[in-house]
């Protein structure tokens, strides 16, 4: 393969995993960013065997900025967001709250993303429907 030609891979330092290289093929491009991060375009899902089940999406604009996902699932396993979907292509995450300010593990399943790991694209839609939380409650702290 010619140099010139060979995708640049990006070292960035991230708060949850130290520093990472980032292979251009391991690159989600937002055309429109996410809910409340609008201008932030190019995230990294990295995907460690000591956070299974969760998945971390970080910035790679702004490295400090990183979103714990699951899959919808794994909380509700009626979910059914009404979605046409290429489930050969696309995977669907939710964004969540570790620890809201009642203590409480939360997740948007209002606005899930999708992951088109095809064309390495992604968006967070909201769907119209009110049968989904964007703040579901998964765990509650103990007082």
């Amino acid at each position: 393969m010619d140099e010139t030609k060979k995708p640049k891979n990006r070292i960035i330092s991230t708060f949850q995993f130290g520093e990472i290289e980032v292979e251009e093929k391991h690159i989600f491009y937002f055309d429109h960013g996410l809910l409340g991060f609008d201008e932030l375009r190019e995230f990294v899902l990295i995907s460690e065997e000591q956070t299974n089940p969760f998945k971390w999406l970080i910035s790679l604009e702004e490295s400090e900025i990183g979103f714990p996902l699951l899959s919808p699932w794994h909380i509700n396993l009626e979910y059914d967001p009404r979605l046409d979907l290429d489930y050969d292509n696309e995977v669907v995450m939710v964004v969540i709250t570790l620890e809201n300010e009642k203590g409480m593990m939360t997740a948007n399943m209002k606005a899930p993303i999708i992951f088109d790991v095809k064309d390495q694209k992604a968006k967070q839609i909201i769907l119209p429907s009110d049968k989904y939380s964007p703040s579901h409650i998964i765990v509650r702290k103990k007082k």
